[in-house]
């Protein structure tokens, strides 16, 4: 597991001035709101994510009371514990560095209100693992991740790409849904107009295409003035990998899956045009992370120059970030 400690060191480069980031936002609130002893009481104007508001800001408190960087280094740990599941469910260490590695996710690093991705991502993974396993931790998983983050109601849709033999044993994770979403309906769900699901052929294509250039570590935002170094390695990885792809005698089931479950992942939020931001992509990335993997274990030579570029670009683009980009400014003014 060497290998895991150099993603892990990684990781720290890339986001060591994350563990600095201050709260802002809807942090006040919810440090406010954690010290309410009911730790499941439904929150006005927010949707009911008890695991990942209250209790996750509950913990944070009893690790470093007011202090922003035990919350980060709470989340820090999540997202290892997420990467260790998507490495046991891909089997591939490419796939997993290419996740780990994707900038669109900072987000997470940076700004602690996040935390209802970051253990949708936890919670998703893990409860696939132990499903594939055929662990009762699945089905309790599952329920963590909902009371985290709705997003998971995709999770059986999930499932069955990973494993569609095993539709029969999804009925309790039906009628956990079902059940959510009742409990749900009865507290009702926040509105705002940045929120409103837009039907739009023409919005859905603007938006996919926004987040289909997220996988290749183009950081969103990017105008003109940006280095041009970002833009050479954004293509140089195109090239590669569309180069790779067309040479590969994969079976047409592995794209079929990567596209598949990147759009299951994120589908409310290609058609929330109004509300575009990189993490939610969090679950989404998993499938161009498997083809990806997968590519590069089959030429070495390729995915050295691949990975080394897709770092690099992680880099620059963090740096194009730090300068430009309101989750991470936000805090310092």
């Amino acid at each position: 597991m060497k290998w895991f400690f150099i993603l892990i060191a990684g990781l720290i480069i890339l986001y060591r001035d994350s563990f600095l980031s201050r709260f802002f936002q809807d942090d006040f609130l919810l440090l406010k709101l954690s010290q309410q002893n009911n730790f499941f009481a439904p929150i006005a104007n927010f949707p009911y994510r008890p695991v990942s508001i209250q209790i996750f800001y509950s913990i944070g408190r009893f690790l470093s009371g007011d202090n922003p960087a035990g919350f980060h280094l709470l989340s820090f740990l999540f997202l290892l514990g997420a990467l260790f599941f998507i490495f046991k469910i891909s089997k591939s260490k490419l796939a997993t560095l290419f996740y780990a590695f994707n900038i669109s996710l900072f987000p997470l690093f940076f700004w602690v209100a996040t935390s209802y991705f970051v253990l949708a991502a936890y919670f998703t993974f893990g409860t696939i693992y132990f499903f594939l396993q055929k662990k009762p931790w699945s089905i309790f998983f599952f329920v963590l991740g909902l009371l985290s983050n709705e997003l998971v109601l995709v999770l059986p849709a999930l499932i069955l790409l990973v494993d569609y033999r095993s539709w029969k044993r999804l009925a309790p994770f039906i009628a956990v849904e079902t059940l959510y979403l009742f409990f749900r309906l009865q507290l009702g769900f926040p509105t705002a107009s940045d929120y409103q699901l837009i039907l739009s052929p023409t919005k859905f294509l603007a938006t996919f295409r926004w987040y289909l250039l997220r996988i290749f570590n183009l950081p969103e935002g990017v105008r003109t003035g940006v280095s041009p170094i970002i833009y050479i390695l954004f293509f140089l990885l195109v090239i590669i990998f569309v180069f790779v792809l067309l040479k590969s005698k994969l079976s047409w089931r592995l794209p079929a899956f990567a596209i598949t479950w990147f759009f299951i992942g994120a589908l409310p939020f290609f058609f929330l045009p109004n509300h575009m931001s990189s993490y939610y992509l969090t679950l989404s990335l998993f499938g161009p992370a498997v083809l990806v993997g997968k590519l590069f274990s089959k030429n070495k030579k390729l995915g050295v120059v691949f990975f080394i570029s897709y770092f690099i670009l992680a880099v620059f683009g963090l740096d194009y970030l730090s300068k430009t980009h309101w989750i991470i400014l936000k805090p310092t003014l």
